[in-house]
């Protein structure tokens, strides 16, 4: 999911993040079909305290227990007043126009969450190792990072044509990856999967829960 304009010029990115977040939804319409049921399935497993990494326009907000109070944070200013009107109908979830880097200053978030949800937001933050840390600090002993993330394909040709078209691809989809192993990432950040499984839908797909 884009969240950051890295690659886009300074002048445009004003301009290009409002397009992104205009059609963003209307982009993924037929891959959520399928994706819904995957975000479904980890959000409700959720409780407590859920610090949700890259909100995007809100699409998870729904798939919340309605017990659970969510800190959904999103870099992008047309990305977070989309998701601010989606979360006007779920009191549970609170919404800042931040990114990942400033989570541990903020003085309205709380210091530990009982889990952090990273769904399509790894393939464009700058710094995913940072990023990683920092999901670990702010995660309660015991708590989960649930993962749904598009990883480089392990297909020999299709991981090819990604690695081929990516320097194109970036610019274009606001930063998005197309060749990370977010998998590898944060595996080597220290987080273990206690469930993990990989499937297609094009590209290679990761979904895991890991502590």
């Amino acid at each position: 999911m884009p969240k950051n304009t890295t690659h886009t010029p300074g002048f445009l990115r004003k301009h290009y993040q409002k397009l992104m977040a205009a059609f963003y939804d209307p982009f993924m319409r037929s891959l959520e079909k399928v994706l819904t049921g995957h975000r479904s399935e980890l959000l409700q497993k959720t409780s407590g305290r859920v610090l949700e990494v890259g909100a995007g326009t809100g699409v998870n907000f729904p798939l919340y227990p309605k017990d659970v109070e969510v800190f959904a944070i999103e870099p992008s200013l047309p990305m977070y007043k989309r998701a601010l009107k989606v979360a006007a109908d779920y009191p549970n979830v609170h919404v800042f126009n931040i990114g990942i880097e400033s989570v541990n200053n903020h003085p309205d978030l709380p210091e530990k969450f009982d889990f952090v949800t990273s769904m399509l937001v790894l393939c464009t933050i700058p710094d995913t190792q940072q990023a990683a840390r920092i999901y670990r600090e702010v995660l309660k002993p015991g708590g989960k990072l649930l993962v749904l993330e598009h990883i480089h394909s392990t297909g020999k040709f299709y991981g090819k044509v990604q690695t081929i078209i990516n320097p194109l691809w970036q610019p274009l989809a606001d930063g998005c990856n197309l060749t990370r192993r977010q998998d590898w990432i944060l595996k080597n950040a220290g987080f273990k999967p206690v469930s993990e499984k990989y499937f297609s839908l094009g590209t290679d797909w990761y979904e895991a829960i890991m502590i």
